[in-house]
């Protein structure tokens, strides 16, 4: 149970709810959503927490998207470094940039937020997973969105990693670099080794 104001919340899984929300986003392990279902809490990484979503209490924020005129964009305040998305605020595509991502880490979340009459759906990702598809889960059922006509579009989406110690996500620039230093390092030992030309006198 958490504090959500002066609310208490608690997770479900969304096998135990209408609206099959467990095959919208896709590959994953599991599927959740924080109650009360029309609760419109925030994704923060307290919540998220706090709520142990999938059983575990030391998930690690990486960043979000956000909608922009319907369309999906990499948050500028809060940049997602693991997972790029392709599509717009109803559905799309998503793929790892991190590509030794699951080699050091054992879990990937994507947590969904709207706003009134909603509440985050979360989704542990299938481990070792490159890419997939999502779609809305902002849904009827399992939500109450009379009046809404359709489902709602994703006003953003954040991105949770656990697993294995303290390890920090690596930048795909910061691989670049350690490529290149391991290449030039390379360089100078065989450089080392080669024998001096003899000197002419």
């Amino acid at each position: 149970m958490i504090a959500a104001g002066s609310a208490s919340a608690s997770v479900i899984n969304c096998s135990d709810l209408d609206g099959n929300l467990g095959d919208k986003v896709t590959p994953n392990q599991g599927c959740q959503v924080l109650e009360p279902l029309d609760g419109n809490v925030n994704t923060s990484l307290t919540v998220v927490n706090n709520a142990e979503f999938f059983g575990y209490s030391d998930w690690l924020f990486d960043g979000k998207y956000e909608d922009t005129n319907g369309n999906l964009i990499n948050d500028p305040d809060d940049p997602a470094t693991i997972v790029s998305f392709n599509g717009d605020a109803q559905s799309g595509t998503w793929e790892l940039v991190v590509l030794d991502f699951w080699s050091n880490f054992e879990n990937l979340m994507f947590a969904f937020k709207d706003g009134a009459d909603t509440n985050i759906v979360a989704y542990d990702m299938l481990n070792g997973a490159l890419s997939g598809a999502y779609a809305t889960p902002l849904t009827d059922p399992p939500f109450d969105l009379s009046g809404a006509g359709e489902d709602r579009d994703i006003s953003h989406i954040s991105v949770y990693y656990r697993g294995n110690g303290n390890n920090e996500v690596p930048t795909p620039g910061s691989l670049l670099l350690v490529g290149i230093g391991l290449v030039m390092l390379g360089w100078a030992l065989r450089r080392r080794k080669d024998p001096a030309p003899a000197s002419t006198a």
